[in-house]
Parts: C-alpha cells; structure tokens; sequence
C-alpha cells in the first residue's frame, strides 16, 4: 500500500515536472500574441482609412489640374487668337500709312505747284480759258482737287487712329489674358506639387500598411507555431502520464461505462444538478452549450486533461478549456474566479474554479461545452456537441430549459 502510495506521489512529480518543462507556452502567451494581432490590426485600418482619405484626395486633384489644363488651353486659344488680330491691325496701320504718305505726297506736289506758279491771275486763267464757263471751271476744279485731298487725308488720319486704338486695345486684352494665363500656370504647377506630394504620401502609407500586414502575418505564424508546440507538449505528457500510470498499476485501466453515449469519460462539472438552459436555438442563434445553475460554487473537471485560462469580456467572462486526451476539449464559461495556472494538469473531478456571472451573463450559473477538437483553434472551429449525451443522467431542467425560443 505504501508503495502504491510512493508510486502515485512519483507520478504526480513526473507530470508537474513534464508539465512545467514541456509547456514553454500556455493560453496567456496566445492571448498576448491575439491582442499584439488585434492592436495591428486596428492600427493598419487606421492606416487603410487614411490611404483611401489621400487616394480620394489625389483623384479631386487630378479633377482640378484637368480643368486648369483645360482653362490654360483655352488661355493660349485666346492669347494666339489676340495675336493674329494685332498682326492684322498692324498691316492695317502700315496699309493705311502708305496710303496717307502718298496722298499727303500728292497734295505737297499739287500745293507745290500752285505755289510756284502763285503770279498766275485771274486774268491769265480767263485769257487762257475759251470761254467765261471755261475760266470758271479750271479755277473750281483746282480749288475742288485740293480740298478733295485735304479731305482724304483726314479721312486716313482718322482710320489710323482708330486701328491704333484697335491695337491698343487688342494688346491690352491680350495683357490681361498673359496675366490670368500666368495665374493659372502657377495654380496648375501647385496643383501638380500637391498631388506628387500626395502620391508620396500614399506610397509610403501603402509600404506602412504592408510593413503592418506582415507583423500581423509573423504574429500569425508565431501563434500557430505556439498552438503546435502547445499540442505537441500535450501529446508527449499525455504519452508520459500513460508511461507513468502503467508503471504504476500494472498498466491494467478501467472505465465506468452506463450507456451507449456516457462511458464514464465525463462527469457533471459541478454539484448543482439543475439544467436552466440546454443546446437549442436561442434568442436567433444557437446555444452552444449546457447551462446549470451553480450559484458561485465549486467547478469540478469534468475530465482529466491540461487546463488553460481565458478571457472574454462580451461573452464567455472568465472561462477554463480543458484539452483532454480522448480528441475532447471542454469549455467552463462565465466563472468568478479561476483556481488553476497555465497548462495545469487536472484531474477528473478536482476543483478548477468558482461559478459566477461574467461577460455576457444575466445571472450566476456554470456554461459547460463539450466538443470534439485537438487545440484551441480547432476547438472553436469544430461543431458543439450537447453535453447532456456524455454526461450521466442526473439532471432535473428548470421550467424553459429545453424550450426553443
């Protein structure tokens, strides 16, 4: 007897030994590393948001320099359009000008000669004429011929101001369009400085969400390599534990078998023997689980296995996952208080936690899961299976309890 007693004393030592040696990891680090991986996350969405505020930035930029291209386009139209007309009214000016120089040459001819021929009389003019009419109309038609070019020269005089002002005015214009026009070229080049400051901008918080997307990656990778070393660490301990146990007893086992679905691999995780709430679908969705009433009471492993603490506010609270070595996994949610450290080896039976109410709770009760998985992930991504069919028929049910609602 003492012997057996030395024996399981021994066991004991091993399995703290292999657990304390093998488990480098437990749940605390995975949560560490799910917080690092939620912390990049929201920092590479920050990031997201802000390159889609400048990509968005970049395209109303592109809109603006397209139309002050097109403004500018328009600017040049005008500014060569204004040029061709002053081109125009200076051959105009010059057209007009040779025009009044030869006329004002022949009135100085015309003037030069009456001037020289001044001693000419009246009397001259009639006894050169044949008749009176013939004196008549050589003396208008001098008089008529002088004032007809005096007449034309105003008339040319008055045309070259008018195309002067014309110029004037056309360069003025024009002046006034190669002001706008420099305007906009410099709006435009700022605009183009904009946007290439912009598109830096962009690129480098492009390379920053990509640098944040592969810390995410790593902690990823990191976290699987966690879980497989988690899992690993598991399957040798548990190979030890057998090792140790056959050791101890011979390596004769026995189990409790009562039914097709219940062969003593699980027990009720606590003493309260009231179901309040069974798998079903629930307020839309499904319960995953069993809840029973244990009002802050002692919560028993319902099977031997590696326990490990988690936490989640808006849901399961404070909760336990027991990683069991028949490809089982249970989940002990909403408790007051944990009684177990990281990857502790448990007992089927012994005290692991207080019932209580945390997270997404509406009273004190024990939410108990059983399902069919190897590792925390699997856990969450393998279907929930209803307790009710591995554990010993024990329980009464609150009025409700099995109701879908």
């Amino acid at each position: 007897m003492k012997r057996k007693i030395l024996s399981v004393l021994l066991i004991m030592m091993l399995l703290t030994s292999v657990t304390f040696s093998i488990f480098a990891y437990s749940q605390a680090d995975l949560d560490a590393i799910q917080a690092q991986i939620d912390e990049k996350k929201a920092e590479k969405e920050e990031v997201g948001t802000e390159l889609d505020g400048t990509l968005a930035e970049i395209e109303a930029l592109d809109v603006l320099i397209n139309q002050s291209q097109a403004e500018l386009t328009s600017l040049q139209e005008q500014i060569t359009n204004l040029e061709s007309s002053i081109a125009q009214k200076e051959a105009e000016l010059v057209q007009k000008q040779q025009e009044y120089d030869e006329s004002y040459k022949l009135l100085q001819e015309r003037l030069v000669v009456m001037y020289e021929r001044g001693d000419i009389s009246y009397l001259e003019i009639l006894l050169n004429s044949t008749s009176m009419i013939d004196f008549l109309n050589n003396y208008n038609s001098l008089s008529q011929l002088v004032e007809c070019d005096k007449e034309l020269l105003e008339t040319i005089e008055k045309q070259q101001k008018e195309i002067e002002q014309s110029k004037t005015d056309l360069e003025n214009e024009k002046a006034q369009v190669e002001t706008t026009k420099a305007k906009e070229e410099q709006k435009s080049v700022e605009l183009q400085q904009q946007r290439t400051d912009r598109e830096a901008k962009a690129a480098s918080l492009n390379a920053e969400e990509q640098a944040i997307q592969a810390e995410i990656d790593q902690y990823q990778a990191n976290m699987e390599s966690i879980n497989r070393a988690i899992e690993e660490a598991i399957r040798k301990a548990e190979e030890e534990r057998k090792k140790q146990e056959a050791a101890s007893n011979g390596g004769s086992s026995s189990r409790p078998s009562t039914g097709a679905n219940y062969d003593g691999s699980f027990i009720v995780p606590c003493d309260c023997r009231i179901v309040t709430s069974t798998v079903k679908k629930r307020w839309g969705r499904w319960h995953k689980g069993l809840d029973i009433g244990a009002r802050y009471e002692p919560v028993y492993a319902s099977a031997p296995g590696y326990a490990y603490n988690a936490t989640n506010p808006g849901g399961y609270g404070t909760y336990i996952i027991i990683i069991h070595n028949n490809g089982y996994i249970t989940l002990y949610a909403h408790l007051d208080s944990s009684h177990i450290y990281d990857g502790q080896w448990v007992e089927q039976g012994e005290t692991i936690a207080t019932s209580g109410n945390s997270g997404g709770s509406t009273g004190p009760h024990l939410h108990f899961e059983i399902r069919q998985a190897s590792s925390f992930s699997d856990f969450f991504n393998s279907d929930f299976l209803d307790p009710l069919d591995f554990l010993p028929d024990v329980f009464t049910f609150a009025a409700g309890a099995t109701d879908a609602s």
